[in-house]
């Protein structure tokens, strides 16, 4: 009985969280409040797996929206910026031909390889200590690379998450964002303690 009530429990906690993430998303009108709502749901992910499970859910989003806005603003803006720049170049060098565009079409894949395993540990780790923006960024890069086979496994598992939930509605709309923040929050906790032990060891 208590093993069902903590599922229950977990149930309402994935679904609350996600239905703050929504409403504050579209309350800040898509663009302006993603990258804040994000953040907010990984502070709180992350205080779950502390075992924090107790704390107030709509307050502890609500400081943290308010906290990290600007901040989350601007790692938005550099996330789009790069993403949008790696598309379009792809796209660009895989029209053209010649050896030249052979070797940059490769060197564009490879970079959107490396923007693509980053991506899963960039709120995890923005969450955990405040760093300037350049270092933080490089840090994700270099952890990314590091543990390259962990980096891929949390964007299959994101994906994995995203066709399970999409063939139903209900628990796409309620439960997707959620999911997903516990799933790469979890991961990170993993990896973190895995460098910081080999960090200790050496």
């Amino acid at each position: 009985m208590n093993k069902l009530m903590q599922v229950f429990e977990w149930i309402y906690r994935l679904l609350f969280l996600n239905i703050l993430w929504l409403i504050f998303t579209i309350g800040g009108v898509i663009v302006f409040g993603l990258f804040p709502s994000t953040v907010s749901m990984f502070h709180i992910t992350k205080e779950w797996l502390a075992g924090n499970t107790d704390l107030p859910l709509f307050k502890t989003f609500f400081s943290k929206f308010k906290e990290e806005f600007l901040r989350s603003q601007l790692l938005g803006a550099i996330l789009l910026v790069i993403g949008g720049l790696l598309y379009f170049n792809i796209q660009f060098f895989f029209q053209k031909e010649g050896a030249i565009f052979y070797m940059l079409r490769y060197l564009m894949i490879t970079m959107g390889f490396v923007y693509l395993i980053m991506l899963p540990l960039v709120f995890p780790l923005f969450v955990q200590e405040k760093l300037k923006l350049g270092e933080f960024l490089k840090n994700v890069l270099i952890i990314s690379i590091l543990r390259i086979f962990h980096s891929v496994i949390m964007v299959m598992g994101c994906f994995t998450i995203f066709v399970v939930f999409a063939k139903f509605a209900g628990l796409f709309i309620f439960f997707l964002g959620s999911s997903i923040a516990f799933w790469l929050t979890w991961n990170s906790t993993i990896v973190l303690k895995k460098i910081k032990h080999k960090l200790a060891v050496s």
